[in-house]
């Protein structure tokens, strides 16, 4: 039995069968119980839709889900790079996503603070990732909105923002910040709105990696792992520190908290 004084929940195959896609089996009704019991905040590395958009969407399917209780890369971001003076620069992200990022702006490679990654860039060149590593390499710091390897979309397996980071990393020699799962800041903040520590957290997800080791090692009280979404058979073995618990899907979260 875990004990936990407020939940975080994934989205994307961990609650909903991808991004837009239908609700799992028992996903309502499990988050309808933890919700009677604890805070219940759900916590995505989604950078293709804004907010509001996820809250809608998430509310069709049954999930109470007001926008203030989604989170995501962008509110850590938005708070973070302004107190650095480092919300100007090349932003790379989709165009459904700028209405949140508005107050990030751009600036030629030469005036660049920052590169913000915001997007897998599935639909982009090399050459097009250009004016990213001018900034670089002129002294822009690089972040990324999450460091995710891979995603799962019509059942395959897709690169996520990770591999990106990595490319703009190693083309710069530079090192990249990660403002979405696992970062600490990331956990602290909602710890924080919610009046707790992060030791009071219980992050749960289909990434063994990022939602379930990378919370136990940013400092939550759990990291629990569903095998659903993304999981692949073994993941719980491959990764340090192990989950705290691991599930056949969420359904089975109220009875283990």
């Amino acid at each position: 039995m875990i004990r936990a004084r407020a939940v975080l929940l994934d989205i994307d195959g961990t609650l909903a069968d991808g991004v837009g896609g239908p609700a799992l089996p028992g996903a309502v009704e499990a988050v309808r119980e933890l919700a009677r019991r604890v805070p219940v905040r759900f916590v995505t590395n989604t950078t293709s839709r804004p907010r509001s958009a996820l809250a809608a969407w998430m509310s069709d399917l049954g999930f109470d889900a007001p926008e203030e209780s989604v989170v995501t890369p962008v509110s850590l971001a938005r708070r973070v790079l302004p107190a650095r003076g480092d919300d100007r620069g090349v932003l790379l992200c989709e165009p459904e996503a700028r209405g949140d990022l508005a107050w990030f702006r751009e600036a030629p490679p030469g005036e660049a603070r920052a590169v913000l990654v915001a997007t897998e860039a599935h639909d982009r060149a090399i050459a097009d990732l250009a004016p990213a590593v001018e900034a670089l390499l002129g002294g822009a710091r690089l972040y990324a909105l999450q460091q995710n390897r891979v995603f799962r979309r019509g059942g395959r397996l897709l690169t996520d923002l990770g591999p990106l980071a990595a490319f703009l990393g190693y083309a710069a020699n530079v090192r990249w910040e990660n403002l979405g799962k696992p970062s600490p800041l990331l956990f602290a903040e909602i710890a924080a709105e919610l009046g707790l520590s992060p030791a009071d957290l219980a992050m749960v997800g289909d990434d063994a990696e990022f939602d379930a080791s990378g919370a136990v090692a940013a400092g939550c009280g759990a990291g629990i792992l569903v095998r659903t979404g993304k999981y692949r058979p073994g993941d719980e073995d491959r990764v340090a520190p192990p989950p705290t618990l691991v599930l056949d899907d969420v359904s089975r979260l109220p009875d283990a908290l």
